[in-house]
């Protein structure tokens, strides 16, 4: 019986460990800028985004990262809510490489706000980033 309730308890943390090292959320106006300034190997770069359209459930984002722009469309209960952003290069495996996830949480009627999340997976500890957003 102890062994039962010691394999609960490791599953449990296991499953709710989160595979990201930092998150931070965002609740957004229509064309309100987020702005991260993302440090890594030498390197300021400037990643942002912000959401233009909201219809039909799905929310339009554009976003920027070192002068590349790209537009997706997210929904809150779908399987497409994310769009994800690799920062750096891989060294050894595609794995390593340091990368966010933007997340479509859900959109506010009422307020005409969209809450966005931000997730760093960077095992490696190789980018820090600086939020010049505050929202």
């Amino acid at each position: 019986m102890k062994k039962f309730f010691a394999c609960l308890a490791i599953s449990a943390i296991w499953l709710y460990a989160a595979p990201w090292r930092e998150s931070k959320s965002f609740t957004l106006q229509k064309d309100q800028p987020v702005k991260v300034l993302v440090k890594g190997e030498g390197q300021e770069r400037l990643l942002s985004f912000r959401w233009t359209l909201y219809t039909d459930k799905a929310l339009v984002v554009h976003e920027n990262f070192d002068r590349f722009v790209g537009q997706h469309i997210l929904y809150a209960s779908h399987t497409n809510q994310s769009f994800r952003k690799r920062l750096l290069p891989a060294k050894k495996n595609e794995r390593d490489a340091p990368y966010v996830i933007i997340v479509f949480k859900q959109f506010d009627e009422g307020a005409k706000t969209a809450r966005m999340d931000l997730l760093l997976i960077d095992k490696e500890k190789r980018v820090e980033l600086e939020y010049l957003t505050e929202k």
